[in-house]
This record gives structure tokens, C-alpha cells and sequence, in this order.
């Protein structure tokens, strides 16, 4: 096999051995903007039984590992927090969680600062909370 070709199927091959149809093989982190970089990677890492795995104040940044999934925070300077369900500060995304208890995970998603939502379109199908920066992420029970 000519070297270039197998240099290419390398590069199109993910840590898995799963073939890519791009040259981009891994979403390494997920990078969420916020007021408080450390508070909110605890939250996440606090919510997910994950691990805050980075800390770095000098840079206004911190990491979490949640669930095999790194996520990032970065602290912004006048960060403006999304407003949910309106669309004059737009959420841009929002994190969905498989929980096993709706309600268990509710109550704790609460001790930790989080809140409900003041719109719930499916209360019984997922609960829309707010993390403690205003970011709206979801509580989804098991599938039936």
C-alpha cells in the first residue's frame, strides 16, 4: 500500500478502530461559557458523581469529567446567562441527563444549587432544571 493512503486511513481510524467519514476522529471536551468557571465544573461533576479533573483560576477555566464526557468551563467577563424558553438571551444548547429516579434526581439536582424551570412542557417526561449559572439542562428518567 502506497504510504499515503495508509497514513490517511490512520488518521480516519478513532481510538475505537471505528472508521471516520472525516478527518476530525474524537470530540475530546464540550466547552460551556459561564461566570464562574470552578463553581460550575463542581456542580456538574457534584450532579454526575464525575470528577472536577482541572482548575486553572490564573486562566478562568475548569474541567470535569462527567460520565466518560469532559466538559470544559470557561469563565466569561460579563457573561450574560441564557434565558429558557425565551430567546432574548438564547440557551444555544442544553445538556440532557439519563437519571434513574426523576424525582430523587430532581431533589438532588436541587441540593446543589439548581432549579426547576418555571415552564415544564412534559413535567412526567423530563424535567427541565437551571444550573447555577442560568444554563437550562434536562432530567430525563429511564426509557420504558
Amino acid at each position: 500500500m502506497p504510504v499515503a493512503f495508509v497514513q490517511d486511513i490512520r488518521r480516519r481510524t478513532s481510538d475505537t478502530g471505528t472508521m471516520t467519514s472525516a478527518h476530525v476522529t474524537e470530540l475530546i471536551a464540550f466547552t460551556i461559557d459561564c461566570s464562574d468557571a470552578t463553581r460550575l465544573a463542581r456542580f456538574y461533576a457534584d450532579l454526575t458523581g464525575g470528577e472536577v479533573t482541572g482548575d486553572y483560576p490564573e486562566y478562568r477555566v475548569a474541567q470535569a469529567t462527567t460520565l466518560g464526557v469532559t466538559l470544559n468551563f470557561q469563565g466569561v467577563k460579563d457573561y450574560a446567562p441564557p434565558v429558557w424558553p425565551g430567546q432574548e438571551h438564547p440557551q444555544q444548547y442544553h445538556l440532557d441527563f439519563r437519571v434513574d429516579d426523576l424525582e430523587k434526581a430532581t431533589e438532588h439536582a436541587g441540593e446543589l444549587g439548581a432549579t426547576q424551570a418555571a415552564e415544564q412542557p412534559n413535567e412526567k417526561l423530563w424535567r427541565v432544571m437551571i444550573d447555577p449559572d442560568g444554563h437550562p439542562f434536562c432530567l430525563c428518567p429511564p426509557r420504558d
